[in-house]
């Protein structure tokens, strides 16, 4: 009882600092909207997502691997953290170099529209993107979860502090803007490594490096790593392709409603990030099948309630925040909601696979996913325009999650209905919480 109150105060905890994490976010989005207009906001997700990609193809799944073998306790900290440390910044040249060569010779192909000068730029950020993904992993396999939501935050607040520095008080636009990603992800980086050298006594210490703990979060990394680099392909693939088949205006108005759309999966990311590492650390498929059962089942009624929220929210509320170039954005925001809803309950599940040691279950259908979803698009995107963007986004949610449950129900033998509905034992829970914040 004492480790699900555990569980729950560090997802309520995730909860607080990823609603200051989202409010930043919005504010990041409604300054870029407004200062850089559709075509600079989607310049700015093009040159920005660039370096993303090269971060996702690089991984290796060692940030996935870390939360596993930190939250099992079979490696000590010290050596994660210099492992860490080296293979991030090693990797972070790697992909700065791949990427500049990409610039180099394919950029006519791929970026006609943004100047070459402000990707070179961005790919300065990927050592420091490295680093983050890294090191927010090994708080999130130490349970350390005020560490990790305060890392999420300082991100967010960074980036919009060097924004309202560079876009708003010096007018540089997209140059500003870009700069201002750059600084934000370096300001993390150090505050990070602060962190860790001050409350855990983590120095680099090149003797502690280990190839074996290497080899190990490698071999188990790569697993998760397709799956995660296909997800992140499913997510971000339809800016690319928006921008080969439409603009870049058209690239700034889809943006703005699926930045929206997944900052409404709140719940689910903050749930989703102490249900992976708890679940790596039980010991009895009992304990994995319950806690995953009551958190899937209850992220699925807040998800559908939501989803009928964001439905109701007025176009004009859109334009108020973003300006009257973004309308088409809530009309987006529509279409992409119920596969938001579904991907909430999805990622759920999906982290009680890996937490158990199964991520290859994950891989295969995330492949699946992006096949899929970029058949979708290809085929709807000329049709309808940026509907269709969001239509097969949807689609796609739709039918990984029924893929999803169908996998998790074969893995954890639980009844379908006991991890999607909710039952009279979830209703004893809200009274007791209600009894308790009214005692307060």
């Amino acid at each position: 009882m004492n480790e699900n109150r555990q569980f729950l105060k560090n997802s309520f905890l995730t909860f607080t600092r990823q609603v200051m994490n989202i409010l930043f976010g919005v504010m990041l989005l409604i300054v870029l909207a407004r200062y850089l207009g559709p075509k600079g906001q989607g310049q700015y997700s093009l040159i920005t997502l660039f370096p993303g990609v090269l971060l996702m193809l690089f991984t290796l799944g060692i940030n996935t691997s870390t939360i596993y073998y930190v939250s099992k306790k079979e490696v000590t900290i010290q050596t994660v953290y210099t492992n860490n440390m080296v293979i991030g910044l090693a990797l972070g040249l790697i992909s700065m170099v791949l990427g500049a060569i990409i610039v180099f010779f394919y950029s006519g192909q791929f970026f006609s529209h943004t100047p070459d000068g402000l990707l070179y730029v961005c790919l300065l950020t990927l050592p420091f993107l490295f680093l983050r993904e890294y090191f927010l992993t090994v708080f999130q396999g130490l349970q350390d979860f005020k560490a990790y939501n305060t890392m999420m935050v300082v991100n967010q607040l960074a980036i919009l502090v060097f924004v309202g520095l560079l876009v708003i008080l010096l007018k540089l636009k997209l140059p500003g803007a870009i700069f201002a990603f750059l600084c934000g992800n370096i300001v993390t980086a150090i505050v990070m490594v602060g962190w860790l050298k001050k409350k855990y006594q983590l120095r680099l210490v090149l003797s502690t490096f280990s190839a074996d703990y290497f080899r190990k979060s490698v071999n188990y990394g790569l697993k998760a790593y397709i799956s995660n680099f296909s997800s992140f392909l499913n997510y971000r693939l339809v800016v690319f392709l928006i921008g080969f088949f439409l603009a870049d205006q058209a690239v700034g108005i889809y943006v703005i409603a699926m930045n929206i759309a997944e900052r409404l999966a709140i719940f689910a990311a903050s749930f989703s990030s102490v249900l992976y590492p708890k679940i790596a650390s039980f010991d009895t498929e009992e304990e994995r099948n319950r806690l995953t059962s009551i958190v899937s089942r209850n992220m699925m009624a807040v998800s559908i309630g939501l989803t009928i929220v964001g439905l109701c929210v007025p176009t004009e509320w859109i334009v108020l925040l973003f300006g009257g170039k973004y309308t088409e954005s809530a009309t987006l925001l529509r279409i992409l909601l119920p596969g938001i809803a579904l991907l909430s309950v999805e990622k759920i599940l999906s982290n009680d696979i890996a937490g158990r040691g199964k991520p290859e279950l994950n891989m295969y259908l995330s492949v699946f996913n992006v096949l899929l979803n970029v058949l979708l698009n290809v085929w709807l995107i000329p049709l309808i325009g940026l509907k269709g963007a969001a239509l097969s986004a949807t689609l796609t949610y739709a039918v990984s999650f029924a893929i999803k449950v169908i996998i998790f129900k074969q893995v954890a033998g639980e009844p379908i209905a006991r991890f999607l509905l909710i039952n009279r034992t979830d209703f004893r829970i809200y009274r007791r919480l209600i009894s308790k914040l009214t005692m307060l």
